[in-house]
């Protein structure tokens, strides 16, 4: 089934550490009672997880400042999901000691609350792993090309692909697709495929005509059915495959020239 990923795409490592934030929030605010605590200790978690998101974002900014660079306003877009996770563990650590040094008395519940956050976010992590299915392999679906033609999916991986799954009435599919342009013109090396999902091809090409787009390899999925096969969560989801087929790495919600880059390199 295809629903709209919106604006955010949370992935379910996101919520686990939403989760685990909840759960040590919890358990330090229970402790805290306890012992008759005046000083909430959820407000050094918060700072800490203030501290983790705003330094893991800038991180991954600098890790790709030149692509930012090109639309500087993109920096403070975080729907790209572009983050750098050691640095924002690095950063939450720092303000939890540094508040740890300045008040002892909240010493003992902040290590109980991050230890706690932590076992939930890791056995989340560690149970999801477990569970989470063997990424689809690029199934051999048949298409229809805008000329209308019929085309299989499998006979455009003769090198690696990216597969984007979108239709127009997304707007976070719209706002990515000038993105995917420029690299389907500059990747060379690599497939770019749009399969449109169940619309028609008079709906695509007006699409593609109001917004001056110039796409190669878009094709129509009537009955939704890739979605189903590459176990969609959403629109839109960009799906990278390396030359034998085999799935790389999926991302869900919208992409920005920085975290495509970051997927490509990987692919590389």
């Amino acid at each position: 089934m295809i629903t709209v990923a919106g604006p955010f795409a949370l992935s379910a490592e996101r919520l686990l550490v939403l989760a685990g934030f909840a759960v040590a929030v919890l358990a330090g605010w229970l402790l805290s009672r306890r012992r008759g605590q005046t000083m909430p200790v959820s407000r050094t978690l918060t700072g800490m997880l203030v501290a983790g998101f705003i330094s893991s974002r800038l991180a991954f900014i600098l890790l790709y400042l030149d692509d930012y660079l090109i639309e500087p306003l993109s920096m403070l877009d975080v729907r790209d999901g572009g983050f750098h996770f050691p640095s924002g563990v690095l950063a939450a650590a720092l303000v939890g000691l540094f508040q740890g040094w300045r008040s002892p008395a909240i010493r003992k519940p902040l290590s109980v609350a991050v230890f706690s956050g932590i076992t939930i976010w890791g056995l989340g992590l560690l149970s999801l792993t477990q569970l989470q299915p063997a990424r689809p392999m690029l199934p051999p679906i048949s298409l229809t090309a805008m000329n209308g033609d019929s085309l299989n999916l499998q006979t455009l991986n003769n090198r690696p692909m990216v597969v984007n799954l979108w239709a127009t009435w997304c707007l976070p599919c719209r706002r990515e697709m000038p993105v995917l342009e420029r690299a389907q013109q500059r990747d060379t090396w690599l497939n770019y495929v749009f399969i449109n999902q169940a619309e028609s091809i008079a709906q695509i090409e007006n699409y593609l005509a109001d917004e001056g787009l110039d796409l190669d390899n878009v094709l129509l999925d009537a009955s939704a059915v890739s979605g189903r096969l590459l176990q969609t969560r959403g629109l839109p989801s960009t799906y990278f495959f390396d030359a034998e087929g085999n799935m790389t790495d999926v991302h869900v919600g919208e992409l920005s020239r920085a975290t495509l880059n970051q997927q490509l390199r990987k692919l590389r």
